[in-house]
C-alpha cells in the first residue's frame, strides 16, 4: 500500500533502506521504503465504544453464559458455591 501511494503521489519517502527489498514491474523498480510520510492528514473513523450495560453485555454474548456457555436469561445466573 505505501508504494502505491507513493505512485499515486500522496505520500513521501522519509526513509528507505537502499539494500532492502526492490518491487519489479515492467518499466520500475521500487526500493520498499521502511518510513514514509503521508501529505495530507487522513481521519481515520473510530467505532463508538459500547456502554457496558447488562442489556450490552448480553447482546454481545448472544445471550449465552460466558461461564458455563448455556442459554442464559440473566447476568446472574450462575450460584457460587459458597452461596449455595
Amino acid at each position: 500500500r505505501a508504494v502505491v501511494m507513493l505512485m499515486c503521489g500522496k505520500a513521501d519517502v522519509v526513509h528507505d533502506d537502499p539494500v532492502g527489498p526492490v518491487i519489479h514491474s515492467a518499466t520500475r523498480s521500487v526500493v520498499v521504503p521502511t518510513v514514509i510520510r503521508l501529505r495530507t492528514f487522513v481521519r481515520v473513523p473510530y467505532r463508538a465504544r459500547v456502554p457496558m450495560t447488562r442489556a450490552a453485555l448480553m447482546h454481545r454474548d448472544r445471550f449465552r453464559c460466558a461461564y458455563c456457555g448455556a442459554k442464559a436469561d440473566t447476568v446472574d445466573h450462575v450460584i457460587p458455591r459458597s452461596r449455595g
